[in-house]
């Protein structure tokens, strides 16, 4: 008879430490994107409830048979906390076994989230922006912001970026050399990355039109159609999301109404070699990513002895 593994909790800060430099972040989305694309992933529909209006908690279960891991995120998103000093995102996420199914691990989700969905974007930008990018505008300067600048400057440290959020003294916290723009129109004009982080909100009016970009772009909306409108989703020559059954799913819950359908995942445009002047990468956020992450972690915590060990 066996003992049951350890199970080990991990806050944020030390979740934070544990993670892999940003670019090892990007490869590790890009080899899990083309896992899912070779079916080696196991990813069911995110179920999730809704206790306030734009609001959500979601369970976002994976299994990764290269790495042989299972996962649960457990995660919400409330916009009104930002009014209680409390953060917009809060979860937790559950590593198991693949071989006893045990736990073992329970870990804060916020610093995966934020750190894999900026690093999704990433892989994105590595492969998709336009050549010799030097302009990105992040539209929403929130944590997601954050994360997403940090990205950008490891990707491009000569890159020009530009911020624009509702409330003008955000955009200085993305850092000292971010020039601030006055609407979300001006900080994308002349971008040939432009990037939207704000709360995901349903029957948003959304303000970026068709004549927004120009004739080479790369655009992530990470806040689904908040800001994107369907006239300049349906301008892209290509039309990617990380998961097509998910943006499908999302439809149905009142998300993307008059979008256009994704051609491909990410991981099935990276295995083709698509490639396109106007590209549209609508990541809906992975329990796989969580999974990947999560995983990479638990590994270097239980080989340097971090975190706590639980009583079962």
């Amino acid at each position: 008879m066996i003992e049951p593994p350890e199970l080990r909790y991990l806050t944020r800060a030390e979740v934070a430490e544990l993670l892999p430099p940003i670019v090892d972040q990007i490869d590790l989305v890009e080899q899990t994107y083309l896992s899912m694309a070779a079916g080696r992933a196991e990813l069911p529909p995110k179920p999730g409830v809704h206790p306030r209006e734009n609001s959500f908690i979601h369970a976002m279960p994976a299994y990764l048979s290269d790495d042989d891991v299972a996962a649960l995120k457990w995660v919400g998103g409330f916009p009104a906390n930002k009014e209680h000093g409390l953060p917009y995102i809060s979860g937790l996420i559950i590593v198991n076994d693949g071989e006893t199914g045990f736990p073992t691990a329970v870990m804060d989700a916020c610093e995966i989230t934020a750190a894999r969905t900026a690093a999704a974007s990433g892989v994105c930008v590595r492969r998709w922006a336009p050549a010799g990018w030097k302009r990105a505008a992040i539209v929403g300067c929130g944590e997601q912001g954050r994360y997403h600048a940090r990205m950008l400057r490891t990707l491009n440290p000569s890159a020009e970026i530009v911020g624009y959020d509702i409330h003008p003294e955000r955009a200085k916290t993305l850092g000292d050399d971010v020039e601030p723009a006055s609407s979300a129109r001006e900080a994308v004009a002349g971008s040939d990355i432009a990037i939207s982080t704000a709360p995901i909100v349903k029957d948003a009016v959304a303000e970026l039109d068709v004549d927004s970009l120009g004739q080479r772009w790369l655009g992530l909306p990470v806040d689904f159609d908040a800001y994107f409108s369907s006239a300049l989703v349906s301008s892209a020559d290509l039309m990617l999301t990380d998961d097509v059954g998910q943006f499908e799913a999302y439809r149905e819950h009142g998300y993307f109404k008059s979008w256009p359908s994704p051609k491909l995942s990410v991981g099935e445009a990276l295995q083709e070699g698509s490639n396109a002047s106007r590209v549209l990468c609508c990541n809906l956020g992975v329990g796989a990513l969580d999974a990947a992450f999560g995983k990479a972690a638990l590994d270097r915590a239980q080989a340097e002895g971090v975190g706590a060990v639980l009583r079962r």
